[in-house]
């Protein structure tokens, strides 16, 4: 039904019952898209710059400080240990009050403590301490970083038409790589010229004043839509005891979120890794290529993975087989990729094949990553939560294992190998038992 409707009248959708409030529809127009879009992918940007500065200064700092593999895959990794516990909650709270509420809130506690990083490094003289408070604060942040994207779930499914929903949740995704781009570019020049610390009060502070702006300009002001939706509550709506039930017993549901793990694991690896690996092995080359390159290459093919898709299903391509298609044009490049990258010593082509990786890693923003929206479309938030809280324990195992692999065998064949094993597993039991038919 148009915009021109009766004040009150239902609308009834095949994922959910929207209300129109004052004649107007609770999805977004365009306009509001683009508008919502840009602010979102700003927040996501920023989100993963403020991650991505330690990975990216661990090099610098762990020679500093004195710290070894192992001691510096602690430090990385713990952020992942808090990572996986407020994922849920955050798709809930963003369902109930709306993500926009909970997504600015969230980005201003973790730009306080983007800021504070550097005074937390030198709290303690002595290096246990130091490294086990260090690994806290870490948690801490993860656990306040992971509201960040089960609200944009939560936020498509909610506000967003249906036919456009994967192009919009792509190409906000795509902040991730802008985000790494842009902190990986800045913060290997700033960290050259003015030191590591300098890198997290920058990141820190513009991620708290985006966050006020959002608040105060699209949210405070409501020249926009609020993101929260008023709904017509019935029966299954909620995320219930009862509709987790119907979840956990569907193998489809389990081999998209066994998906997200071996994608996330491949991700968080190098997300991690990747800085020290380049700079190890080819100790001549600059920083701000190798932090950024593989980013700059990967980004347009987020994108592009939701036009695909969205177009792909436009056309009467079920959605199975549109997932099923990006999944395999995504994963099998990649693990191809991670069996062949510890045994280059080349630089050029080392870069070249860890770029191409990325490329198609890409397109697998509309593959698993978005089955939510397929599996769940009124759970859309809570369910990510869930997956997004699964694909974080390779964060913390993953990454702290391979310190300690690469300490006792000082092999980055057998990590990338890891890695391609795990990837390719995925993927198989993706073309198994996954699925784009609703669940609930």
């Amino acid at each position: 039904m148009g915009p021109g409707a009766e004040e009150g009248l239902l609308t009834e959708e095949k994922d959910c019952t929207e209300v129109k409030i004052h004649g107007e529809s609770s999805f977004w127009s365009r306009k509001e898209e683009m508008v919502w879009g840009g602010a979102i992918f700003m927040l996501t940007a920023l989100n993963i710059a403020c991650r991505n500065i330690l990975p990216v200064s661990a090099v610098v700092m762990s020679d500093e400080f004195n710290w070894d593999k192992s001691q510096t895959g602690l430090v990385l990794s713990s952020f992942y240990w808090g990572y996986p516990t407020t994922q849920v909650l955050s798709g809930y709270l963003s369902d109930r009050f709306g993500g926009d509420q909970v997504s600015t809130i969230a980005a201003m506690g973790w730009s306080v403590q983007t800021v504070l990083f550097p005074y937390f490094v030198y709290a303690f003289d002595g290096k246990t301490s130091q490294l086990t408070f260090l690994a806290v604060m870490r948690i801490i942040f993860g656990m306040t970083e992971a509201f960040h994207f089960p609200t944009i779930a939560s936020i498509t499914t909610m506000k967003v038409q249906k036919e456009r929903r994967t192009f919009f949740y792509t190409a906000v995704g795509a902040g991730t790589s802008v985000g790494s781009i842009v902190s990986g570019s800045l913060c290997s020049f700033l960290l050259v010229k003015y030191g590591w610390k300098i890198n997290f009060y920058l990141f820190g502070a513009l991620s708290f004043l985006w966050a006020v702006l959002m608040r105060v300009i699209l949210m405070r002001k409501r020249c926009l839509h609020p993101c929260k939706t008023i709904r017509k509550r019935q029966q299954g709506e909620v995320t219930t005891w009862k509709t987790w039930k119907i979840f956990l017993k569907h193998r489809a549901f389990w081999a998209m979120i066994f998906a997200s793990f071996c994608n996330s694991y491949a991700w968080h690896l190098l997300f991690n890794w990747l800085p020290t690996f380049f700079t190890e092995k080819f100790p001549d080359e600059q920083g701000w290529v190798f932090n950024v390159v593989p980013w700059l290459v990967g980004m347009p093919t987020v994108v592009i993975s939701g036009y695909i898709a969205d177009r792909m299903i436009a056309k009467g391509i079920s959605r199975t087989t549109t997932r099923k298609v990006l999944q395999t044009l995504s994963s099998l490049p990649y693990t191809t990729t991670m069996f062949f990258m510890g045994h280059i010593n080349c630089y050029t082509t080392a870069l070249t094949a860890i770029s191409f990786a990325f490329a198609m890693d890409g397109l697998g923003s509309a593959a698993a990553y978005a089955n939510n929206q397929d599996l769940a479309p009124k759970h859309a938030g809570a369910v990510y939560g869930f997956m997004n809280s699964i694909s974080a324990i390779p964060g913390f195992l993953g990454v702290y294992i391979s310190g300690h692999i690469m300490d006792y065998f000082n092999s980055w064949s057998i990590v990338f190998s890891i890695t391609g094993s795990i990837t390719f597993t995925g993927w198989f039991v993706f073309m198994l038992f996954g699925t784009g038919e609703k669940i609930a």
